[in-house]
């Protein structure tokens, strides 16, 4: 036994110095085409219908039969997926971790994450309950009792940066009801998300009138950046269905990126 584990041993090393091209693509980050990090609003203005409205429609978009044959015909055929909620006080969770998402299945076994996320409880708010990820990610945390789309688009700037997958492009999704009022402009996250090659879209909903025109001048951006407006979050499941098959399109149509 010892001299067939010597033998492989040996071999193993034989095999990488007669091959180090072969070497060196092991040890390369796996490729997607696209890399996609979604932000959910789980605010003080968020209700657990909200909420449900919200994962359901999440759920129901990354098993579209027109998503999974997007990420058919790309070169890599699979994309990266991660997901996390933010909080009025700063606070994050990841809810769907980085994740490859190349077929039904893998779409299924995401579709069952957001359907058995966590879900809202306030009494968090007072102490600190982040995930690991989430918190190697966060920016110093706003007040409680505000909403912090800066700090939303700073964190998933964050982790499309730190993706495990090397993409063709990020794509970041900002859901919210309302906006920023914790005194820092989104639009400088945004700006330096863009920079950093991500495009970042948006999902509003609910009965401000101002709210798709503040997402679009402060939220949004990037090439192929597009927002999606839905007045009565009865209507975020059907919305929510298109929108990764919507983030691939857009995304296809953009110059290819870095994250």
């Amino acid at each position: 036994m010892l001299f067939r584990i010597l033998t492989l041993i040996l071999f193993s090393g034989f095999f990488a110095i007669a091959n180090p091209a072969a070497a060196q693509r092991a040890a390369l980050p796996l490729a997607t085409d696209f890399n996609v990090v979604t932000a959910v609003d789980v605010s003080d203005s968020i209700t657990r219908h909200d909420e449900w409205l919200q994962y359901t429609g999440l759920a129901r978009g990354v098993v579209d039969p027109g998503f999974l044959s997007l990420i058919g015909e790309g070169l890599m055929q699979r994309i990266g997926f991660m997901a996390f909620t933010w909080s009025s006080d700063g606070r994050m969770r990841v809810i769907v971790p980085w994740t490859v998402i190349a077929g039904p299945e893998d779409a299924a076994r995401v579709a069952a994450q957001f359907r058995g996320a966590p879900r809202i409880d306030r009494s968090h708010y007072e102490g600190n309950h982040q995930t690991p990820e989430a918190a190697a990610v966060s920016l110093p945390a706003a007040s409680g009792g505000m909403t912090d789309i800066a700090q939303a688009v700073g964190a998933a700037t964050r982790f499309a940066a730190n993706a495990p997958f090397q993409g063709r492009r990020a794509v970041i999704n900002i859901l919210s009801n309302g906006v920023d009022n914790a005194g820092f402009d989104p639009s400088l996250t945004r700006d330096e998300a863009i920079r950093q090659g991500a495009t970042i879209n948006g999902v509003v909903f609910g009965g401000r009138r101002d709210l798709p025109a503040y997402f679009r001048q402060h939220v949004i951006g990037g090439p192929g950046a597009f927002l999606m407006s839905v007045q009565k979050p009865a209507d975020l499941p059907r919305a929510l269905e298109k929108k990764f098959w919507r983030d691939l399109i857009a995304g296809s149509m953009a110059p290819a990126g870095h994250g």
